[in-house]
C-alpha cells in the first residue's frame, strides 16, 4: 500500500490492519508490514499517544516472550511486565524524529525494540550485582577488627574501586564520554549494540570509536590517573 493512502487510514483502521497483518506473518502468511509501520512513524514522528498505545498492545506479548527468553528474567525476581515497561519507555526516550528515518522498514523497529529488552535486563542484573557488592562491603565494616588485614584489605580495594570510578565521572566531558564508558566497560555491550541502543547519542559506529579513543588517549595521558594506580 502506498505511504499515501496509509496515512489517510484512521488510527482505529490503521490499528486493526496492523494486528491482522500480524496474526498473518505468525500463522507464515504473506503479510504486508506497512500498517504497523505507519502506526510507529505516527508514534514517533507525531509523537501521538494513542499510536503508541496501539504499538504497545499489539507487541506487549511478544516483549513478553523476549523478556521471559532471557537468560537474567528468572533469578531477577521480577515480574516480565516489569522488563517490558521498561523497554517501551526505551524504546520512546531513544529513537527521536530525527533519528526515525534510519528505520527503514518493520523489522529494524522491532529488532531495536528486542535490544532495548535486552539492555534494561542488562542494566537491571548489573545495578543488582552492584547493590550486592556495596552490601558486603557495608558488612564488612561491620566486622570486628580481630578478622585482621583480610578486611581492611578487602575494604581497601572496594573503596578504591569506588574512588576511581567517582573520578572518571569527573573526566568525562559530554554525553558521547559518559554513555561509551557506562555501555562499552559497564555493561559489556559491543560497539554495535551500543549504537543500536543509543542512535540519538552516536550516529554511527565509527563514532562511538572515536570517542572512545580521544578518552583513551587522554586518560593515557594523564598524570593524576597514575599516581592513583600507584597509590591504590
Amino acid at each position: 500500500m502506498t505511504e499515501d493512502i496509509l496515512q489517510t487510514l484512521t488510527l482505529s483502521g490503521l490499528r486493526h490492519r496492523c494486528a491482522q497483518e500480524s496474526d498473518r506473518f505468525f500463522n507464515r502468511q504473506a503479510y504486508d508490514p506497512s500498517f504497523c509501520y505507519e502506526l510507529f512513524r505516527r508514534a514517533i514522528l507525531q509523537r501521538n499517544e494513542q499510536a503508541w498505545a496501539a504499538i504497545y498492545n499489539q507487541y506487549q506479548r511478544l516483549v513478553i516472550h523476549w523478556v521471559e527468553r532471557n537468560t537474567a528474567f528468572a533469578s531477577s525476581g521480577e515480574e516480565a511486565q516489569f522488563f517490558m515497561n521498561r523497554a517501551f519507555e526505551k524504546m520512546w526516550l531513544g529513537i527521536t524524529a530525527e533519528k526515525f528515518p534510519t528505520f527503514e522498514d518493520l523489522s529494524s523497529l522491532l529488532r531495536y525494540l528486542q535490544m532495548c529488552v535486552h539492555s534494561v535486563m542488562v542494566d537491571f542484573v548489573r545495578q543488582k550485582e552492584h547493590k550486592l557488592k556495596l552490601e558486603a562491603v557495608e558488612e564488612l565494616t561491620r566486622q570486628p577488627a580481630a578478622r585482621g588485614t583480610a578486611v581492611e584489605d578487602g575494604i581497601a580495594n572496594a573503596l578504591a574501586r569506588k574512588e576511581l570510578w567517582a573520578w572518571l565521572q569527573t573526566q568525562l566531558k559530554d554525553e558521547q564520554e559518559q554513555v561509551a564508558v557506562y555501555g562499552l566497560f559497564v555493561l559489556a555491550l559491543k560497539p554495535r549494540d551500543l549504537a543500536d541502543l543509543y542512535p540519538q547519542v552516536f550516529d554511527d559506529v565509527k563514532e562511538i570509536y572515536r570517542t572512545k579513543e580521544n578518552l583513551m588517549a587522554r586518560l593515557r595521558r594523564s598524570e593524576e590517573l597514575k599516581e592513583f594506580l600507584d597509590d591504590a
